[in-house]
């Protein structure tokens, strides 16, 4: 029964604590003693209430309130966070694109180099065949003159027998330069 009494007395006691407004700072909580003064002047208190129940009731309730600080400064602290990482995620988005067609552009370059590599490389090989083809020709033709025993007026008049045929042959190594990009 005493306690009936306790709670319907605690439900009496219209304490009016102040929450913090958009104008007053959030971190301005009131201590125990300014809060108790400030209900005994300004609220509106049972004058023969227990000092202590007020005590412990204002105490709750400024506890309660420094609860509700916390939680919303942490949820402002969490929102602050989302905003930097939705901008980081933006920003590393925009640049996973710019990579990405950077990789492209190059792929598509290296595809470029690679089709012309590819032309050098074949005309060249075709170069050197036919070289190959021409040397094999020329030493075919100088054995058949060498057999037939005609002596050649070309080679008589430039003294150019004495010169090595290899090395006469070898002349598209010394004066081979592959066509630029613009030839192909």
């Amino acid at each position: 029964m005493d306690e009936k009494r306790k709670r319907s007395d605690e439900t009496n006691l219209d304490l009016c604590l102040k929450t913090p407004t958009q104008d007053e700072p959030i971190n301005k909580v009131q201590t125990l003693e300014e809060a108790m003064n400030f209900e005994l002047k300004h609220g509106q208190v049972d004058p023969n209430v227990d000092l202590k129940k007020l005590r412990r009731i204002m105490s709750n309730r400024l506890s309660a309130q420094r609860s509700r600080i916390r939680k919303i400064e942490y949820t402002a602290e969490l929102e602050k966070k989302v905003k930097e990482l939705e901008d980081t995620i933006a920003w590393a988005r925009s640049e996973i694109e710019n990579v990405k067609d950077n990789k492209k552009k190059l792929m598509l370059e290296n595809e470029m180099l690679q089709a012309q590599l590819d032309i050098v490389t074949d005309k060249s090989n075709l170069r050197i065949a036919q070289t190959q083809e021409l040397k094999l020709e020329l030493k075919e033709l100088a054995k058949t003159q060498e057999i037939e025993g005609q002596s050649s007026n070309f080679y008589e008049s430039e003294s150019i027998a004495e010169i090595d045929m290899d090395q006469y042959l070898n002349f598209d190594a010394m004066n081979f330069y592959p066509p630029m990009i613009d030839d192909l």
